[in-house]
């Protein structure tokens, strides 16, 4: 027994595995005396009765069985326990008093604010329940060859809005159900509950990716060590071979030759094979699903907005004292309410007003450190021109309030496969440029979409994380804030037959290179972390590309989506991301493709088509089954399927 008499985790869910098996217990000095039926006896080989503990020092005694930690019996326990899998359905009883209208509707005018809007009731509190489903799953990590982790999650879905609640809110909800009874469940719709278990599973996988990555940082050492012992290996077998080339004659050159190909084949296989060994994989296993029935009040409203009203229902949860989460019935997202003079919106699909001039501060932003160029370029390579003249402070400039018809992307003329004119950026792009990082600055979405290309990766980050993307797409962490930039224009192609603006955005704690390029109408194409004018996949190769795990994003995306946002990003980072983001939304019959090919085999096609085209390192089919967890087979039958719809190339990478 641990100290203070009670069990470890170990032998408690042995304990609760022996009552739910119908076996008997209770504490015997520092053991536990034991009666287990003869069933489960003989199922996991052990005496019908007897004392157990999970203390070494007290199972040293006779006649007292050690069963902690580690013991295989505990562990066929647990895999017994996941087969079964806990489904039900538990509802949570009232127990707070009704509210009155007025109480309940001050607290949802409280906590759903409505932007030019007003909430107003139009009936009585309603005492009902809404759904919530609970899964829980094993999480089973592989850092490396030898280092295996398995931990259990949890996440707690909100069923009509697919929202997950806070980890507080889901354990307090939890707390209450476990001192409910189990019983049935009211009657939810299956489309629901597949939608609320899909999103559930996206959450604890992105979770789950979020987490292998903090596991894997501690075997980086190993890996890098062991790439350094078989590099220097591989490197002396090398200079060996070159130092006996120099003294022999034609015939045995040629067999040198062909021993150092083979050399540095096996080397190639060596450092590939480390690389498979210190990759990180995880694998989710679902043991418990409970459809939990909250206690909430009802309340019908109208929101009002002068004399238009649209109908809304709030729900109220007296346990956790909030209103619950609500979606916009306009888009369907979870973002805050604006009452509009045609319909009832959000801030997510609501062009958001553009602020009234104000004056400019009296007082000059502060300016980056001097340097010679915003990007060091390789001798030889263009460098952009009168770089050093052109700093701006991210401050926006004063205009005039305006309406404005928000440009509906559908409407924007496709791509056409093969070679772009060639388009170099003069004074009018570089003022377009300055304007872009303004608006970056000032948080304004959408003037920053009118300078951006549709169907571009720029355009899928603004898509993914609003007027943040282009700050997330060079690397800068969420709450650095931009202070000032440096801006100025490439006088030859770069990155092949495209024209860049180069540069680097200063922040209140670091600088941050950029390279910005230009489609042929000459808007906005993509933002690179880098400001040389090297392609995406050779500036890749060189491993300087920062792989960090992608931040939540501003939309919920669909499972191919979610599958390019987390393992594209924490494997070759947001750069590729956003390409291969791009070369799916423009997919124009994703649901013929879902329909054929499973979302992994999908996303797992894409990133492999992308990076491939990209020019960057191991673009292979094997290595994108592997992080994907997809068949190579498969990925080979739906190459060629989206190659003919996307018609990739090198010059058309998205």
């Amino acid at each position: 027994m641990t100290t203070g008499g009670r069990p470890g985790q170990a032998l408690e869910f042995w304990l609760g595995y022996l009552d739910d098996q119908g076996g008997l217990w209770e504490a015997s000095g520092d053991a536990v005396l034991a009666v287990l039926p003869e069933r489960l006896a003989i199922t996991h080989d052990l005496p019908e009765s007897g004392l157990i503990t999970d203390d070494p020092d007290i199972a040293r005694e006779d006649g007292v069985l050690f069963l902690g930690t580690g013991h295989p019996e505990i562990s066929k326990a647990a895999e017994t326990v996941v087969d079964a899998a806990d489904v039900g359905t538990i509802t949570v009883p009232h127990r707070s008093p009704t509210p009155t209208t007025e109480d309940l509707l001050a607290r949802i005018r409280d906590q759903v604010p409505v932007d030019h809007g007003r909430i107003d009731a139009t009936g009585a509190p309603l005492r009902t329940h809404r759904s919530g489903l609970r899964l829980g799953v094993l999480v089973s990590h592989t850092v490396s060859a030898e280092e295996r982790f398995t931990e259990v999650a949890e996440c707690l879905i909100d069923v009509p809005t697919r929202v997950a609640w806070s980890d507080d809110a889901a354990a307090r909800l939890r707390n209450a159900a476990a001192t409910a009874g189990p019983g049935p469940a009211r009657e939810t719709q299956p489309s629901s509950l597949t939608a609320a278990v899909a999103a559930a599973h996206r959450d604890l996988d992105t979770s789950a990716e979020r987490r292998g990555q903090t596991l894997a940082a501690g075997a980086d050492g190993e890996r890098t060590a062991e790439t350094a012992r078989a590099g220097e290996y591989y490197a002396a077998a090398l200079a060996a071979i070159d130092k006996r080339r120099a003294g022999a004659d034609e015939r045995r050159t040629a067999l040198l030759d062909a021993r150092a190909q083979a050399t540095i084949a096996e080397r190639d296989r060596r450092l590939a094979e480390i690389i498979e060994k210190y990759q990180h994989r995880h694998e989710l296993r679902p043991y418990r699903l409970h459809l939990v029935d909250i206690p909430v009040w009802r309340l019908a409203t109208d929101v009002r907005r002068g004399d238009r009203r649209w109908p809304m229902t709030f729900d109220y949860l007296p346990l956790l004292g909030v209103v619950a989460p609500t979606r916009c019935p306009a888009c369907d997202a979870h973002a805050p309410l604006v009452a509009t003079k045609t319909h009832l919106g959000c801030t997510a699909c609501v062009p958001a007003k553009q602020p009234a001039a104000t004056p400019a501060s009296t007082t000059p932003p502060p300016k980056p450190p001097v340097r010679r160029a915003p990007a060091t370029s390789e001798p030889g390579e263009p460098r952009p021109r009168d770089a050093d003249q052109h700093r701006h402070a991210t401050t926006p400039r004063p205009a005039k309030v305006r309406a404005t018809k928000p440009t509906a992307p559908a409407t924007a003329k496709p791509r056409v496969a093969g070679p772009a004119p060639l388009v170099l950026p003069g004074k009018p792009e570089e003022r377009k440029a300055v304007d872009f990082w303004n608006h970056v600055g000032a948080g304004d979405h959408r003037k920053l979409n009118r300078l951006i290309a549709p169907e571009s990766p720029l355009a899928a980050l603004t898509q993914l994380y609003l007027s943040a993307g282009p700050l997330y797409g060079i690397d800068v962490p969420a709450g650095h804030s931009p202070v000032s930039f440096t801006c100025g224009n490439y006088g030859r192609p770069v990155a092949g037959r495209r024209g860049g603006t180069a540069g680097a955005v200063q922040t209140n704690h670091s600088e941050y290179p950029y390279l910005l390029l230009w489609s042929p109408e000459r808007l906005l194409d993509e933002v690179l972390p880098y400001g040389g004018p090297w392609h995406l996949g050779a500036f890749s190769h060189l491993g300087r590309l920062a792989i960090t795990p992608a931040p939540p994003t501003h939309l919920d995306l669909d499972p191919v989506a979610t599958l390019l946002h987390t393992r594209t990003t924490a494997r070759c980072g947001l750069a590729f991301t956003a390409r291969a983001l791009t070369a799916w939304w423009r997919l124009p019959d994703p649901d013929d493709l879902l329909a054929r090919f499973t979302p992994r085999v999908l996303a797992a096609t894409i990133d492999r088509a992308v990076r491939y085209w990209s020019g960057a390192p191991q673009a292979t089919y094997a290595e994108a089954a592997d992080a994907f967890r997809a068949e190579e087979a498969a990925i080979r039958k739906a190459a060629p399927v989206l190659q003919k719809r996307l018609q990739l190339s090198d010059t058309r990478t998205w």
